[in-house]
């Protein structure tokens, strides 16, 4: 049996790979697309997890929203964002937002990074963004998805890609575009266990391909881990509150003081709250909690912190408590310029937020980048 070869593959099934197929096929791409994803489903930064041991659940253990700022007025940052709202795909967010001090003072004068400009969530849930994104213009069923599948190996032969997954598949392609920078980066060697960088190894003494793998050798990855809670159905707020979600950023002092980053409160269906606290890696948290009874230790870091909060009860039982490790939550250091975006010798293209945009390290970001490679490539695919 002949294996299918595409006309483009993207790797990564995050926010600007649905993006930037989904705008390629409303610009009348006709060709056979395949998006491969080392996760279950589509999302990246906007992941949610839907519970097999806890059924009614489905918490957004990844960004529970995402900012635009948008200062340039980009006209087709407008548009794509006007349709999602026309399309009912995102809706302005109205979660309750709050940063604190470390001393627990109450602020609405909001200095995070995710906070400013105009807030959106899915209407759904944030897992379900990507899909929907896609879905706008797959109405052809162009897009064939493949989930599970890391991607460590990849050769370019007679004009051709030939990818390698951990998993043992093949992939073949006309053209590639590679939206996790993993295999750029340096990472990728102990991630992939590779003695060097998969993508230099492809492409030897390509000058745009070799600027790119330069710069992002200063460029890293903030880990994240973060802490999902299932409460019983008799944890309420202190007062009622019309919102669909309480978030508290707590300030650099904070963070420091604490150990948290942001504290997200999600109302569920099934009436009950989710919690996921968010825990920059280098704040340590995860080593300092007590590994024997770490559920005991968190709770009582999180009661402290809201001990004496107008609003937040603390919690002295759960349903269940998990744990998600955010290996590359978002970049930072060095950005790689938009024009990099496309190597024509080797028929390659790259889109995320780890490009040079007003967006760098968030969804704003990663939908830029998206939107102007997509314009790029019809021209030439």
């Amino acid at each position: 049996m002949n294996p299918i070869i595409y006309e483009l593959i993207v790797i990564g099934g995050g926010i600007s790979s649905c993006t930037f197929v989904s705008n390629l096929l409303a610009k009348g791409f006709k060709g056979k697309i395949a998006i491969i994803e080392t996760g279950r489903n589509l999302g990246g930064r906007c992941s949610s997890r839907i519970s097999k041991k806890n059924s009614g659940w489905i918490l957004n253990h990844g960004s529970p929203n995402f900012n635009i700022i948008n200062n340039s007025n980009d006209l087709k940052l407008n548009n794509f964002l006007s349709e999602l709202l026309e399309k009912n795909i995102i809706k302005k967010d109205n979660s309750l937002l709050i940063e604190l001090d470390k001393n627990l003072n109450f602020s609405n004068n909001l200095t995070n990074q995710f906070c400013t400009g105009n807030i959106y969530s899915s209407t759904s849930f944030m897992g379900d963004l990507a899909n929907q994104i896609l879905n706008l213009n797959n109405k052809s069923k162009q897009v064939d998805l493949y989930f599970q599948e890391l991607i460590i190996n990849l050769a370019f032969l007679n004009n051709n890609w030939v990818l390698k997954s951990k998993e043992g598949s093949l992939f073949y392609s006309k053209f590639l575009v590679i939206s996790s920078n993993l295999l750029l980066h340096k990472r990728s060697k102990k991630i992939l266990n590779v003695d060097e960088i998969p993508l230099a190894k492809a492409t030897k003494n390509n000058i745009k391909i070799d600027e790119i793998i330069y710069i992002l050798k200063n460029q890293n990855y903030i880990e994240r881990i973060n802490f999902l809670i299932y409460t019983r159905k008799e944890y309420q707020f202190k007062e009622i509150i019309k919102k669909d979600n309480v978030i508290y950023y707590l300030d650099k002092n904070a963070q420091e003081k604490y150990g948290f980053e942001r504290i997200v409160f999600q109302k569920q269906k099934n009436k009950k709250y989710g919690i996921v606290l968010h825990s920059i890696k280098e704040n340590n948290l995860i080593n300092e909690l007590k590994k024997n009874n770490f559920e005991k230790d968190l709770l009582h870091r999180f009661n402290k912190l809201f001990e004496d909060n107008p609003l937040i009860n603390t919690l002295d039982n759960y349903e269940d408590i998990s744990i998600m490790r955010w290996r590359a939550s978002q970049p930072e250091g060095l950005r790689v310029p938009l024009r990099l975006q496309i190597c024509k010798e080797y028929n390659i293209a790259f889109c995320g937020d780890w490009f040079n945009t007003q967006g760098f390290g968030r969804v704003e970001g990663a939908i830029l980048s998206a939107l102007n490679l997509s314009e790029q490539v019809i021209k030439i695919i």
